[in-house]
């Protein structure tokens, strides 16, 4: 039998690295996070990329070309997978010249956050002391190595850094008030409160169901669902508001998706905008791309990107299952 595109069900929940080094409660909101060196083409030995509108394997220029004709990129990632940083920063450091300069948008940070943002890329001071200021901004559990040589190329080509996080205290609002809580009028204009299908709602239940083991009553599937939406809507509204340049956009690989995700809203609202979403794999060969390019909502990416698996031990399921504390 030829091997699965996807990771095994326990090790993809474990790609969402930070969710490992947090308590159970945590974990529930850490899901909504979404959880090598470069050859001369700008990709790992192990990594292929599959276009889905030709249905073919391409290069790294091709994508690249792709990059640079689209107004929005998404790179959809691994959050602890180093190829997958490694073709950011590739791709990244090769639009960072264009003129308008691209601005990086990036899960790591909570849209509060923004004005500490704007005066770290705005300071006259060195860029060791402003990669410090990003580090220290950065919201517990992402793995800061990871993201340092994107920053450093924000600093180096004076790149404008956007967050585009919303934050977990505004997810439990969320959750507990529906999306009453972003605010009068925000839901409709955000474009939540029309074109979302019933078999969207099950598809994305059902993902938030997988990736905490199975563990959750319905209640709070439900309630999940709801916050995962509004950060996805979230998500498009940031990336809307950068005018006159490229926005690139380095997200978790279930964000870009374009049947449940952010392209969702910005297809909705924008759909004159050109946008790019990249879902990077772990997968071993045979690759089976048009099974992770479709779904059965449609098409999920516009380009796939294969690349070796990450080793983890942590089996994350664990943490759900744990007895409890003798009292």
């Amino acid at each position: 039998m030829p091997s699965r595109p996807f990771l095994p069900t326990h090790k993809a929940r474990a790609a969402c690295a930070p969710a490992l080094r947090t308590p159970v409660p945590a974990l529930l909101l850490t899901f909504l996070c979404a959880c090598a060196p470069l050859t001369p083409d700008g990709v790992t030995p192990d990594t292929q990329i599959w276009q889905t509108s030709t249905r073919r394997v391409v290069p790294f220029e091709s994508l690249l070309q792709q990059a640079r004709a689209a107004d929005i990129v998404l790179l959809g990632e691994s959050h602890d997978n180093a190829g997958h940083h490694a073709l950011q920063q590739r791709v990244l450091g090769a639009l960072a010249g264009m003129e308008p300069r691209p601005v990086l948008v990036m899960e790591q940070y909570d849209i509060e956050q923004q004005g500490r943002l704007d005066a770290i890329a705005v300071s006259t001071a060195s860029g060791d002391i402003k990669l410090a200021a990003y580090r220290t901004l950065m919201n517990e559990g992402w793995n800061w190595p990871a993201y340092q040589p994107l920053l450093s190329l924000a600093i180096e080509h004076k790149l404008p850094v956007l967050a585009a996080n919303i934050s977990r205290a505004s997810l439990r609002d969320v959750m507990r008030s529906g999306q009453d809580a972003l605010g009068t009028g925000e839901a409709k204009r955000l474009g939540l409160a029309s074109g979302w299908r019933r078999e969207q709602q099950a598809a994305l239940a059902k993902d938030i169901a997988d990736a905490h083991c199975d563990a959750l009553p319905l209640p709070a599937i439900g309630a999940l669902t709801l916050a995962q939406r509004a950060r996805h809507a979230v998500m498009a509204d940031r990336l809307l508001s950068v005018r006159g340049g490229k926005a690139v956009a380095i997200f978790g690989r279930g964000h870009v998706r374009q049947d449940l995700a952010v392209p969702l809203y910005l297809r909705q609202r924008a759909p004159r905008t050109s946008v790019l979403a990249v879902g990077m794999v772990e997968a071993t060969p045979p690759f089976q791309p048009e099974e992770v390019a479709y779904g059965p909502l449609g098409q999920r990416f516009d380009a796939v990107v294969f690349s070796g698996q990450v080793e983890r031990d942590a089996d994350p399921c664990a943490a759900f299952h744990k007895p409890p504390a003798a009292q």
